[in-house]
C-alpha cells in the first residue's frame, strides 16, 4: 500500500510539472502565432517542406568578379516583402521555417546565398574554405540582387532582415546604396567577433599578416588557427541553439545537399570581416531607415560591444529599438520558443507599426 501511494504521488507530480511546462509554453506572448517547436521534427515539418518545394524558386546571377551567386524567391502574390541576408556558414535551406512564417504574415520572401557558401560559387582553394577576397564583394552582391528585384515597383511595404554576418553586409549596404526598404531587423549582428582573450586589434594584425604570408606558399587560403573542413555538427554541446529540432532541421540541409557544406573561416575572411565591422560601426549614422536589433544574451560567437557601439551611432531614427533576448544562443531564429517567439513577434510588430506609420525616422 505504501508503494502504491508513492507511485501515485510520483505520477501526480509528473502530471503536474508536465502540465505546468505545457502551460508555460502556451503562455508565451505570441500575437502573430508563429510556429511552435511542438509542431516540428528534425527536418522542419511536412507542411513547411511542402510549401518550400512548391514555392521556392532558385535563380543565380553573376556578382563581382563574375562569381555565381545563388538566390531563392518565394512570391505568392503578397503586397509586402522581406529580403533575408544570411549569416556565415548558412544556406537558404536553413530559412524554410522562417520563410513559411513570413508568407503566413503576408510577405513575399527573397533570400540570397552569399558568395562562397550555400549553393553559391566557392573559392579559396576548395569547397570547404570560408573565404572571400574582400567583404565589400558581399555588399555589392546584395545591392546587385536587390536592384534586380525592383521591389519599389511591386510591393507596398519592404523590409530587410539579417542574421550575424548578414547584419554587417546589410548595414554596409544601407550605408552605401540607395535602397527601397522601409525598415530593417538585425538578429545577433556580427559587429564584433568573439575572439576570446585575444584583442580584436591583434586578431586583425595576425589574420591579415598570416593571409599574406600564406599566399606566398600556396594557392589555397589558409584556415584560421584550428580551422578545418566541414564536419557534421551535433546538437549536444553546440553553442548556437538550445532547440534540438530547430538545430537539427538547419543541419539537415547540409547532409541532403553536400554542395552546401562549408568548413571554418580562413585568415583572409577573418581579416576582411574585422575591417568590415569597424566600417559598419563608424558609418552607422548614414543609415536613414528605422531599425530593430536583437542581441542574444548568451552569445559566444559575437560580442555585444560592437552591437551597442553600432546602435549608439545610428542617430537618424529615434524609434530604433535594441532588445536583449536573455539566455538565447547566437541563432535566435533557430532557438527554443521561449527565446525565438518573443523576438520574432517583436520584429513583426515593429514592421507592422512601420506600415501603419507609427514608427518613423525623427531625429
Amino acid at each position: 500500500m505504501k508503494l502504491h501511494k508513492k507511485t501515485l504521488l510520483i505520477s501526480a507530480l509528473f502530471i503536474f510539472f508536465t502540465t505546468l511546462s505545457f502551460a508555460t509554453t502556451n503562455m508565451i506572448n505570441n500575437p502573430f502565432n508563429v510556429i511552435s517547436e511542438q509542431t516540428l521534427t528534425n527536418n522542419f515539418n511536412p507542411e513547411i517542406l511542402s510549401f518550400w518545394d512548391k514555392n521556392a524558386q532558385s535563380k543565380t546571377f553573376q556578382g563581382n568578379d563574375n562569381k555565381t551567386v545563388h538566390t531563392v524567391s518565394i512570391t505568392t502574390g503578397n503586397n509586402n516583402v522581406i529580403v533575408i541576408s544570411q549569416g556565415r556558414n548558412e544556406s537558404v535551406l536553413s530559412y524554410k521555417e522562417l520563410a513559411y512564417e513570413l508568407h503566413q504574415q503576408g510577405y513575399d520572401v527573397f533570400l540570397i546565398d552569399h558568395r562562397g557558401q550555400g549553393f553559391s560559387e566557392r573559392f579559396g582553394g576548395d569547397q570547404h574554405r570560408g573565404y572571400v577576397v574582400d567583404f565589400q564583394d558581399y555588399v555589392d552582391d546584395l545591392n546587385h540582387y536587390v536592384k534586380s528585384l525592383q521591389l519599389d515597383k511591386k510591393y507596398q511595404q519592404r523590409y530587410l532582415l539579417s542574421h550575424s554576418m548578414g547584419g554587417v553586409i546589410s548595414a554596409l549596404y544601407l550605408q552605401q546604396y540607395n535602397n527601397p526598404f522601409h525598415a530593417t531587423a538585425f538578429f545577433s549582428p556580427m559587429f564584433s567577433i568573439d575572439f576570446g582573450p585575444l584583442p580584436t586589434f591583434l586578431a586583425k594584425i595576425i589574420s591579415y599578416s598570416s593571409a599574406e604570408v600564406c599566399s606566398w606558399f600556396t594557392d589555397k587560403a589558409c584556415y584560421a588557427p584550428g580551422g578545418k573542413g566541414y564536419i557534421k555538427s551535433k546538437f549536444e554541446g553546440n553553442s548556437l541553439s538550445h532547440s534540438d529540432v530547430r538545430f537539427n532541421s538547419s543541419q539537415h540541409g547540409f547532409e541532403e545537399f553536400p554542395q552546401t557544406q562549408l568548413g571554418d573561416a580562413t585568415m583572409r575572411w577573418v581579416s576582411t570581416s574585422i575591417s568590415a565591422t569597424e566600417q559598419a560601426i563608424n558609418n552607422a549614422h548614414k543609415i536613414e531607415i528605422p531599425l530593430i536589433m536583437f542581441e542574444a544574451g548568451d552569445d559566444s560567437i559575437v560580442t555585444n560591444e560592437g552591437q551597442k557601439a553600432f546602435f549608439s551611432n545610428v542617430t537618424n531614427c529615434k524609434s530604433n529599438q535594441f532588445l536583449t533576448i536573455n539566455g538565447a544562443n547566437h541563432e535566435i531564429l533557430q532557438e527554443r520558443d521561449e527565446y525565438r517567439t518573443p523576438a520574432l513577434n517583436h520584429a513583426l510588430q515593429f514592421f507592422s507599426e512601420i506600415a501603419q506609420g507609427k514608427q518613423i525616422c525623427i531625429k
